[in-house]
């Protein structure tokens, strides 16, 4: 059996940009194909400078925007006693061990397969990769968390079914760690490490099946429908299926604009000038735009997509 080596920090010159919001797609920077080098991603590799192939930008799942990123079965290697194939990336700073939520969309193909772990990690006082969170869709269909820096797991007592998306939510804070499952608290912990967040990686053992990743958010912001103020930004047209065109009072110019869903879930987030942007990869639903302008003020609106 080829040997592969586990991602972690050994991998500390790979870097998550600014951005809170990774959803793989073209407007982030994302192509088709081999995740490797895309926006600074890593994937398993043997040690000999040979890296594992099919870690790649999907379009054929996805719950924001066309694409996702598949943590895919590598039939080239057999079996692992641990997850290790998968992506990595690091954050360009360490995230406060203190108060920082990541959450981030899972689908899981299939039950008696793979077991699919998630988790964030710090670097502790010997330089050793140390996990911060970890959650796993195991392969009997339960969930379950690592509760140690040793890698105990234990079950949450809440299962999974596969072929479907779950939102997973870890909220870290100086002495908890609390999981949820499409909002819904489902297991706390100890916050056992207490270190800084450096980054994070999404890995499986390599039975079988694929998991597809998508909506990753760092620290998001809850944007409620009850904060806008309709009146402040124009939008048109309104329902919108395409383009939307927007403008701010008296000639602002724009430097920047977000678009939230009405869970408050960042679906866009980018620098721009021009005063339309196209919609067509958005779902149907309601939606909250968020304009910038060159001086930091900022404007609301509520818009629907068809």
């Amino acid at each position: 059996m080829k040997k592969l080596y586990f991602l972690g920090a050994a991998l500390l010159c790979t870097t998550l940009s600014a951005q809170n919001l990774i959803s793989f797609e073209t407007s982030e920077g994302y192509q088709l194909g081999d995740i490797r080098n895309q926006n600074s991603w890593s994937v398993t590799d043997d040690g000999e400078g040979n890296f594992i192939q099919n870690q790649v930008v999907s379009s054929e799942k996805s719950t924001v925007g066309t694409n996702s990123f598949k943590n895919a079965y590598e039939a080239e290697y057999g079996a692992q006693f641990y997850p290790i194939i998968g992506a990595q990336k690091s954050f360009d700073q360490p995230l406060d061990f203190q108060d920082t939520t990541v959450s981030f969309d899972v689908y899981v193909t299939e039950i008696d397969g793979s077991n699919f772990e998630m988790a964030a990690y710090g670097i502790d006082s010997n330089e050793d990769f140390t996990p911060v969170y970890d959650i796993a869709f195991d392969y009997t269909g339960s969930l379950n968390v690592v509760t140690s820096v040793d890698f105990d797991m234990v079950e949450t007592g809440v299962t999974w079914q596969p072929n479907q998306w779950y939102n997973v939510k870890v909220k870290v804070s100086a002495t908890e760690i609390k999981y949820f499952l499409n909002n819904a608290l489902i297991f706390t912990t100890p916050n056992f490490s207490q270190l800084n967040l450096v980054g994070m990686n999404f890995l499986h053992d390599n039975y079988s099946g694929d998991a597809y990743i998508d909506n990753i958010q760092i620290n998001p912001t809850n944007m409620a429908v009850s904060s806008v103020n309709k009146e402040k930004i124009a939008v048109y047209p309104n329902p919108v299926k395409n383009s939307l065109n927007f403008s701010l009072p008296n000639g602002e110019k724009i430097s920047h604009i977000s678009i939230h869903n009405i869970a408050g879930q960042t679906v866009l987030d980018k620098n721009i000038s021009d005063a339309t942007i196209n919609l067509e990869h958005l779902k149907t639903g309601t939606y909250i735009l968020t304009v910038t302008n060159s001086k930091g003020v900022s404007y609301s609106s509520k818009f629907i997509k068809e």
